[in-house]
């Protein structure tokens, strides 16, 4: 089984990090890789979750803490993407 790439973009709140998911994620699959996405925000109804859903990404989330507070939550999200098509990169 392949290792699965993991690749996490940070910045501050209007930086333009769920376009670039987007696009990176847009990118590997013209490349034909299989991609899946965390989305992370501190309140409970992630707006972007839904905006990369509706563009017909794999996306799982961990809502209302950040990655470094509910570590536990972010690795049971990549597990739950990684059991159904397994992907070859994942994005958060």
């Amino acid at each position: 089984m392949s290792t699965i790439r993991f690749v996490m973009i940070g910045g501050f709140l209007g930086a333009g990090k769920t376009t670039s998911i987007a696009r990176l994620a847009r990118m590997y699959q013209q490349r034909g890789h299989k991609v899946g996405i965390v989305t992370n925000d501190q309140a409970t109804d992630l707006v972007d979750t839904h905006t990369l859903r509706e563009q017909g990404f794999n996306v799982g989330e961990v809502p209302g803490a950040c990655f470094c507070c509910n570590f536990n939550e972010l690795t049971a999200t990549v597990d739950r993407i990684s059991a159904g098509e397994r992907p070859d990169v994942i994005l958060t």
